[in-house]
C-alpha cells in the first residue's frame, strides 16, 4: 500500500535454487506454516492449510500447473488460491521472491 500501511515480514525460507520445477514443500515463516512449490517456472506460496479439512498442501504435489491436496485430490490455482471449477473459499497466497542469497516468502503480522 501506498500509505506505508502494509507491514509484511520477509522472512527467508529456502536457499535459492533449491526448489525444482514441479515441487512442493511445507516451510514455516514467522511461526506460520506456508506452502511453497514451483509451477511452470513460478514460485508460490499459499497458507498450508487445504480450506476443505485442513490438509497441509505442503504434502500435496503439482500436475497441469495446478496444486493437489494430499486429502482428496482438490486442485488449486497455485498463484491465485482459488479452486479449479469450484466454489470452496480461496486460499490466501502470499508475496514470494527468489533473491541471490535465497527464496523469501513475505507474511501480514498476525
Amino acid at each position: 500500500m501506498a500509505d506505508g500501511s502494509d507491514k509484511r515480514v520477509w522472512c527467508k525460507i529456502l536457499d535459492a535454487g533449491s526448489l525444482q520445477d514441479n515441487e512442493v514443500r511445507s516451510v514455516v515463516c514467522g511461526g506460520r506454516p506456508v506452502c511453497v512449490l514451483r509451477a511452470e517456472g513460478r514460485l508460490a506460496a499459499l497458507d498450508d492449510a487445504c480450506p476443505h479439512q485442513g490438509a497441509p498442501l505442503g504434502d500435496g504435489w503439482v500436475e497441469e500447473g495446478l496444486l493437489i491436496c494430499p486429502r482428496h485430490a482438490w486442485a488449486f490455482d497455485p498463484f491465485t488460491g482459488t479452486l479449479s471449477g469450484g466454489t470452496m473459499p480461496e486460499i490466501a497466497t502470499h508475496p514470494i521472491e527468489e533473491r541471490e542469497d535465497g527464496i523469501y516468502v513475505a507474511l501480514p503480522p498476525k
